[in-house]
Formats: C-alpha cells, structure tokens, sequence
C-alpha cells in the first residue's frame, strides 16, 4: 500500500522537496547558515508561520525571502491539498480496487455470472446460498452497485471483452453463466469463455428458441429458455405435482433434504471400488438415496439398478440426504485416500 500512494503521489512529493531544497540552498550561500538552519528558515518562510529568523537577514536574504514565498507558496498549498485529496478520496478506492483484484487472484474453481438483471441476481444469490464463489460481471453502473451492496465480487465492464474475462480469472474458473438481456452478447461470452479456457462449462441464456442451437454453436454447454423452462414447470405441475413439490422442497434452505452432485476424486475411497448394485453403494455410503449418474449414461439412460459397476475417478453420483449426509459423503469423495 506505501509503494501505491508513493506512485501516486511522487510527482506531488517532488515539488515539495524541490521547494525545500532551494530554499536550503539559498539560505545556505547568500546567508551562510548551517544546513539545519537554512532548512528550518525555508520551512518557516514558505509556511508563514511567523518565527523570527535564526539572525537577521541582509538585503540579499529579505528578496530572496520574497522570491521564495512568492515562487513557492502556491507550488507548496498546491502539492500538500492534492496529497491529502489522494490519501481522503481516491486512495480508499483504490484501496479497494487492489483488494478486490487480490480476491480475484486467489479464487480457483469459482463461478462467474454475467448480468446482474432480474435473472442474473437471482442466480447468483441462489449460488451463494450454496456457498459458492461468485464473481459478478455488469456493464450496467447502477446494477454494479447493487451487485457489490449485495456482498459479490463485482466487475464493472463488457463480459464480451477477453481483459474483462480474464479480469474475472476465466482461466481458473468452473463455469461462466451469460444472462445478458442481448443473446448476441450471450453468444460472444461463450465463446470468449470456450477459447480462453476450454474445459470451463458454459451456460447461457436464450430468450428465443432460434438462438439455442446458435448459442450451442458458440461453445454454450447448456442453453436456457426462460419461456420455455417456465411453460415445462407449467406442464409438469400439471401432470407430477408431488414432483414439483419435491424439487421445490430440495431448493429450501430451511428444510434439512438436500440433492448433491458429487464427482469421485483420484486416489479417493470411492475411486476403483466395485458394487453389485446401487443399493450396495446406497447402504455404503448410508444415505436416504442416490443415483449413480455415469453408470446410467453409458447404459444409455436404462439405469439398471441390480447390476455390478465399478466407480472410477471423475464419474458422477447424485446424492440426496440430509445436509450431514452429503458432508460425511463429501469427505469420501474429496478427503479420504485409500
């Protein structure tokens, strides 16, 4: 933090001493003072505070007393007010700008949400709420500020820019939501997204159905139609509304039930361990239910629940218990080594 106020403020600090040592200088061979007594009659001289002089000045001495407070007075107020207006307004900011920045540094496998609209705030909270890393993309100034009221990491700018992706460490992040009210700009993010990291999963938004193959195209891994996901829940409320009700009990963060997707990690308990069948893996594990989901994809969604499969690193478990259950699994999968 010193070296950032110096940086900003040499220009300012260099005037200063400039004043100082022209004084002291002049002092020192018209007057022949001691350095320490030349220093000190510049210092009252261009501050005006009114001391005597060390010993009276000769005619030399009082005009250039003259020159000096004439030349450096408004050379010094100017200096001394811009320092103080930096250290008072604009160093807080910047203050926070590096921090920010630094948060920025240190995040790994976070999320990135771009938008902060009526879709894009939503998302994030609901992430956080999952205690995620969220980092907030806008371009809008007011919805900046909300953003960063509500507590997200908040950068202002266009999520299309590449400086503004990296800005955000897209390199270093496990996927990136394009909820932008423009599907053009959604299109542009993800593909931004897909080049400067290729394996960050891309989710996107696609107010009409022509954009969801362009946006696919793009590099999206997943495209949403709001219309379209609103008119399904219409439809399935309709036909499962016990299902609805579930899934619905699953998203409130008061009642204890939880779904979880769960990858097994290298060298982990679960990695190359054999089950003669979901129930097996189910009591192992001890929770109310699962699904095995890589096991379900490469049967081609048939799910054959009583035959044997083997966990290896990387496939994916859907686990549904209590938030204890999937904290004990958790460590199963992340923490404990065979």
């Amino acid at each position: 933090m010193i070296r950032l106020i110096l940086a900003h403020i040499k220009r300012e600090i260099s005037l200063v001493f400039f004043i100082l040592l022209f004084g002291t200088l002049g002092y020192m061979f018209l007057e022949h003072y001691d350095p320490i007594q030349a220093l000190f009659m510049t210092v009252i001289t261009i501050t005006t505070v009114g001391y005597e002089e060390v010993r009276p000045l000769d005619s030399v001495g009082m005009l250039f007393s003259i020159m000096l407070i004439l030349s450096s007075f408004g050379i010094f107020a100017f200096a001394i007010s811009r320092i103080i207006d930096y250290l008072i307004g604009t160093y807080p900011e910047e203050r926070e700008a590096i921090k920010m920045e630094n948060k920025l540094k240190s995040l790994k496998g976070h999320i990135i949400v771009c938008g902060f609209g009526r879709m894009g705030s939503v998302v994030a909270k609901e992430l956080r709420k999952n205690k995620k890393d969220i980092v907030v993309i806008e371009s809008n100034p007011q919805a900046c500020e909300v953003a960063k009221k509500d507590g997200f990491l908040t950068i202002e700018g266009n999520a299309t820019n590449d400086e503004i992706l990296m800005k955000a460490e897209v390199k270093e992040a496990r996927s990136i939501i394009a909820v932008t009210s423009s599907e053009s700009d959604n299109g542009f993010i993800s593909l931004s997204a897909k080049k400067l990291n290729p394996k960050i999963s891309v989710i996107s938004r696609a107010s009409n159905a022509e954009w969801i193959s362009k946006l696919h195209l793009a590099g999206a891994d997943e495209v949403i139609s709001p219309h379209t996901f609103g008119a399904r829940r219409i439809v399935n409320f309709i036909l499962n509304p016990g299902v609805v009700e579930f899934l619905d009990i699953l998203r409130d963060e008061n009642i204890d039930i939880f779904m979880e997707e769960l990858s097994v990690k290298p060298n982990s308990m679960l990695d190359g361990k054999t089950f003669a069948s979901w129930e097996e893996l189910r009591l192992f594990l001890d929770v109310p239910s699962l699904i095995p989901l890589t096991f379900c994809i490469e049967k081609y969604n048939k799910c054959p629940h009583n035959e044997e499969f083997t966990l290896k690193e990387s496939d994916k478990v859907i686990i549904i218990g209590s938030k204890s259950d999937i904290e004990r699994v958790n460590k199963l999968v992340f923490e404990n080594n065979k």
